[in-house]
């Protein structure tokens, strides 16, 4: 078995991801601040608590690199933002991806990749992500 050819395709913020955060994030808001209603004695001014914090999840959630960053597989290794490590898809929806990138050293990393924000060959990215590939890229 081989492994899967070298490919390279730059990807840039996605709208739907940062859409996607933003609804997670209403979401979580509008249930604790049920929840706290329901509980009784608690106030709106209570139930803000949970929106602050839900706040900056989305915004912690969001930051990161504005520019595009190429995600590189070579033939043997991933690399990503000049980091060598390993990728794994978390979520597949086809046209938009969630990937798990965990370099070989430093903390893990996501990636939210869609087809519309990507500059470089999507198939060419999806097939390579699942290709299997040999343990030692010098064994045929």
């Amino acid at each position: 078995m081989h492994a899967a050819p070298p490919v390279r395709v730059s990807l840039g913020r996605s709208r739907g991801w940062i859409a996607f955060v933003a609804l997670c994030a209403g979401f979580a808001v509008a249930n604790a601040t049920a929840w706290l209603l329901l509980q009784g004695g608690a106030s709106i001014g209570a139930a803000a608590g949970p929106g602050l914090i839900a706040a900056a999840l989305a915004a912690w959630c969001l930051k990161g690199p504005s520019e595009r960053s190429d995600l590189t597989w070579s033939g043997s290794r991933w690399q990503w933002q000049g980091l060598a490590g390993e990728v794994t898809v978390a979520l597949d929806l086809d046209a938009w991806m969630l990937l798990r990138f965990d370099p070989d050293q430093g903390r893990r990393r996501w990636i939210a990749a869609s087809r519309a924000s990507a500059v470089g060959p999507w198939s060419a990215l999806r097939a390579t992500l699942y290709a299997r590939w040999p343990a030692d890229p010098l064994t045929p």
